[in-house]
């Protein structure tokens, strides 16, 4: 697929495969993503968000989680984790948002101004923020666990979803 034909952040972020299975792999930038873009420091964030929800809540307001707007990590574990570029999804149509529909890993922001300062905080630890997914293979009960690697955590500190 062309650069042109891209849209959202597909047009800046990719996901880069590791290993046989396709199951371990990089959600970062495009070798082709301009550098305007990678400096933007409240731009790109990544969340954590429940499975049965694919969206987020900004300002008691759903915003799906789309193609256009986020790169999501697997869907095969409840607590699932995306890079969302804000632009993009301030863009989106929100929706009313009640906390009876709440599961244990919705995420809730007061504002996109906080997402933003959350993006902030990502951005200096480590230039824009990208995550790595890990296929963690167990043999003897024959499952796979995945452990999330952000790129502002300290590599002692991944992040691990069963």
């Amino acid at each position: 697929m062309t650069q042109h034909k891209l849209q959202g952040i597909q047009r800046y972020y990719t996901r880069t495969i590791q290993g046989e299975h396709a199951n371990t792999y990089y959600i970062e930038p495009r070798e082709t993503c301009p550098m305007y873009i990678l400096n933007s420091d409240d731009r790109f964030v990544v969340l954590a968000f429940d499975r049965d929800d694919n969206y987020i809540v900004v300002d008691d307001k759903r915003y799906y989680l789309n193609k256009y707007n986020s790169v999501k990590a697997t869907d095969k574990i409840q607590q699932r984790v995306a890079v969302v570029d804000l632009d993009e999804l301030q863009k989106s149509k929100a929706y009313p948002y009640s906390s009876k529909f709440s599961h244990r890993y919705t995420s809730s922001f007061k504002s996109f101004d906080e997402l933003r300062h959350l993006a902030m905080k990502q951005y200096e630890s480590n230039g824009v923020p990208f995550v790595k997914q890990v296929a963690v293979y167990n043999e003897e009960t024959a499952t796979c666990s995945y452990i999330y690697e952000p790129s502002f955590a300290n590599a002692t500190d991944p992040v691990t979803a069963a």
